[in-house]
């Protein structure tokens, strides 16, 4: 497990919520034998969410910008939070990692002046898996490759399907083996590899009833977005700093 998760890129953290499925993609880190999930603070609503939940499912399915080691993989368990507002969990135990595999990290912390400058980004808020249970998932090996996350009862059910047509309506997807009826995401993501600057994430919403998709909720778009100009990379990384400073707990 710890190999294949070091070696992975992206991965999916699912959770319910209220009795909706929630998904989203995240990069997945180790710490102490443990996958970790390391949330800035302009993420804190996600991550306090993510940490609720009485268990979550961590998926590694993206094929792309992998070491051999990899393997697809559905980690199942409880989750606990490790507040880290000095940054001195993240800086010890998970900097080295984000950078080596997520290089958009790289602009505010790779070397000791630019983790001063930024000392915002450091402050974390860790979710750590306690694995109760593994199973091997098949990868997404293309962007028509979606996760159906289903709501049964407080567990996310967790299978990869392709996307074969969408309507108005409805999606028509053909997940492999059983998966149970209920509330359910249709979960998609891309990014720009291996720079990682350009990362959409998109949904549908609706119900699975056993055998079709019904959409309650559809994305604005799917699929990567336009190449960012200087301003507006600009913009986004003030937004984050903003957002971050805004939530950190102030001693």
């Amino acid at each position: 497990m710890v190999a294949a998760l070091s070696a992975s890129s992206l991965g999916e953290v699912s959770w319910v919520d209220g009795g909706l499925p929630q998904v989203r993609g995240v990069v997945p880190l180790v710490r102490a034998g443990r996958p970790a999930l390391a949330f800035t603070y302009a993420d804190e609503a996600v991550a306090r969410a993510v940490a609720a939940a009485p268990r979550v499912a961590l998926s590694i399915t993206e094929p792309r910008s992998t070491g051999g080691a990899f393997r697809p993989l559905l980690m199942t368990g409880p989750p606990r939070l490790v507040e880290d507002p000095d940054g001195e969990v993240y800086g010890a135990d998970l900097l080295v990692q984000e950078l080596h595999r997520y290089p958009p990290s790289r602009i505010f912390a790779d070397s000791p002046l630019l983790q001063r400058e930024h000392w915002w980004y450091l402050s974390r808020l860790i979710v750590e898996i306690e694995v109760a249970a593994m199973w091997p998932l098949a990868a997404r090996t293309s962007i028509e490759d979606h996760l159906l996350v289903v709501a049964d009862d407080d567990i996310p059910a967790v299978h990869v399907t392709p996307v074969l047509q969408t309507g108005p309506d409805s999606v028509e997807v053909v997940p492999e083996g059983h998966v149970p009826a209920g509330p359910a995401v249709l979960f998609g993501q891309d990014a720009s590899f291996p720079d990682l600057e350009r990362w959409s994430q998109w949904r549908y919403r609706g119900h699975w009833d056993g055998a079709a998709f019904r959409v309650e909720e559809a994305p604005a778009r799917t699929g990567l977005g336009p190449v960012p100009g200087l301003m507006q990379r600009w913009r986004r990384q003030r937004e984050l700093r903003r957002r971050c400073v805004e939530a950190i707990p102030r001693s």
